[in-house]
């Protein structure tokens, strides 16, 4: 595991964290973004914060099996 590996890994979880905060929130400086916008307007704003709080769910586990020294191995 590499001091790439951390940091990666720490910026990710740092991201997944943003999306799911201003999810639980209804954060207006998350939901007034251009892409939250449209999302909302194609689910509707509670499915809207569903996803982007699941898609920061999702983020923050990459972001710890990169960490973790996790790689595909492409044999």
């Amino acid at each position: 595991m590499s001091a790439q590996d951390i940091v990666v890994g720490l910026l990710a979880g740092a991201a997944g964290c943003y999306l799911i905060f201003g999810a639980l929130l209804d954060a207006p400086w998350l939901m007034n973004l251009v892409k939250p916008v449209l999302l909302a307007e194609m689910l509707g704003r509670t499915a809207a914060r569903w996803a982007l709080g699941a898609l920061g769910a999702g983020i923050i586990a990459s972001g710890g099996m990169i960490a973790s020294g996790w790689r595909i191995h492409w044999s």
